[in-house]
């Protein structure tokens, strides 16, 4: 039995899951795309192409789990198999089928609750449409960041803003409480049983920097009263005064999550997306302070960086498109800033955000495709500082960049 593990966002990588992107890609239709929270359809194909280079490199660094083995090695257990059908009705109308479900063997379910669950025959749901699902596909389960967060050694489930995303939180909440590799000290917020309209979060608007200190967005996903709840949790549950910096965004599409615009890339440096991180309309950024007891002291900072340098984090800006008023905007949208660190100053992201990586470069990252690594032609250990970089066009329609699409479980500690 193994722990989860993350006080930090840079840590070298030990343990983090995925999800390949699968048939449930395709279920979804142009006039469905929306509903499903994507910028438009995509091709599996080009999709399963773009994915499988981050999906080997992160074998190159790391122990790295798929989603859909999971699930299926929870499902073997019969009397957890019903509690999760049971549970996952609440929010899709399986009830009359359950039965049935429990026939079906643990890799057939598993695959059919991420790739949809086709009405019963005899339902006048399957009369009326007979492509209708009593179970939906689920097109977003390959960002596995949002639908749950490990903070210390305990878990924040997502309680997401749209209904389309909350099944994925099902299906991770139970892996973390039925797989013996993720045994954790507890849930700080339970997303599918503390939703509600005012209550919000996702995974993408928790950023961990040290033991004690945190970085959250108040998002279009993401409310202020469900940050209020996680900061008095954690700070009750590790009993030690914590500093949270909440970041009040835009609430719009290409800011659905803090890490569209913030991303931890080393010690000593973020990606940052200017306009809002650090322009004349920036976001407003506030400082918690928590005391063990659960109080809170808010006070307002001037920009996030300002604020993490009176905690002593020193954190040098790298910005977005290179600060390019156009570029800038147009590689934001395409994940610009949604970097993924799987070492102190080493980092995934796509490789169409030319403007970026030039940033980058400029301030010492070597610039390097994941299929150099793949094909033996060089090693991470040989850079000091590392962009890897992969395709992610089609990838990028689905709004979110390489962070989005990991669950790290697990990190080495490190010195901030």
């Amino acid at each position: 039995m193994e722990k989860v593990h993350i006080e930090n966002e840079i840590g070298r990588l030990r343990r983090v899951i995925i999800h390949n992107p699968g048939s449930e890609i395709e279920a979804m239709t142009p006039r469905e795309a929306e509903r499903d929270l994507y910028n438009d359809i995509i091709p599996l194909a080009a999709v399963q192409r773009e994915y499988s280079k981050l999906r080997d490199f992160l074998r190159l660094v790391a122990t790295t789990y798929e989603l859909t083995d999971l699930l299926e090695a929870c499902l073997s257990d019969e009397r957890a198999r019903l509690q999760f059908l049971q549970e996952y009705s609440n929010i899709a109308p399986i009830a009359p089928i359950i039965d049935e479900l429990m026939t079906t063997s643990p890799k057939e379910l598993a695959q059919a609750v991420l790739t949809g669950i086709i009405a019963p025959r005899d339902s006048l749901a399957r009369c009326l449409n007979p492509h209708c699902f009593v179970a939906n596909p689920m097109p977003n389960a390959y960002f596995m960041r949002d639908s749950l967060t490990v903070v210390g050694s305990r878990m924040v489930s997502a309680a997401f803003a749209f209904d389309v995303r909350m099944a994925e939180a099902y299906v991770s909440r139970f892996v973390f409480l039925h797989h013996p590799d993720f045994q954790n000290d507890g849930i700080l917020i339970d997303g599918p049983k503390e939703r509600n309209r005012l209550i919000t979060i996702e995974g993408g608007d928790i950023h961990v920097l040290s033991p004690s200190i945190l970085v959250l967005g108040i998002s279009e996903r993401t409310t202020a009263f469900a940050l209020d709840r996680l900061a008095r949790r954690i700070a009750r549950s590790t009993e030690s005064p914590m500093t949270i910096f909440a970041v009040d965004l835009p609430k719009e599409r290409a800011t659905i999550h803090l890490d569209m615009v913030f991303t931890m890339i080393d010690r000593h440096a973020a990606l940052a997306y200017k306009p809002v991180m650090l322009g004349p309309r920036r976001a407003r950024v506030f400082r918690l302070e928590t005391t063990p007891q659960g109080k809170i002291h808010y006070q307002e900072e001037k920009t996030l960086f300002d604020g993490l340098r009176k905690t002593g984090i020193e954190l040098e800006p790298v910005l977005c498109g290179n600060g390019h008023p156009v570029s800038q905007e147009r590689e934001q949208w395409l994940s610009g800033a949604n970097s993924f660190a799987f070492a102190p100053g080493k980092i995934l992201m796509y490789s169409c955000n030319t403007h970026t990586l030039d940033a980058l470069s400029a301030h010492g990252f070597a610039i390097v495709s994941a299929q150099d690594f793949l094909d033996g032609r060089t090693r991470p250990e040989e850079y000091e500082r590392l962009a890897v970089t992969f395709d992610g066009i089609e990838l990028a329609r689905g709004g979110g960049g390489a962070r989005c699409m990991t669950l790290p479980v697990e990190r080495e500690k490190i010195d901030m």
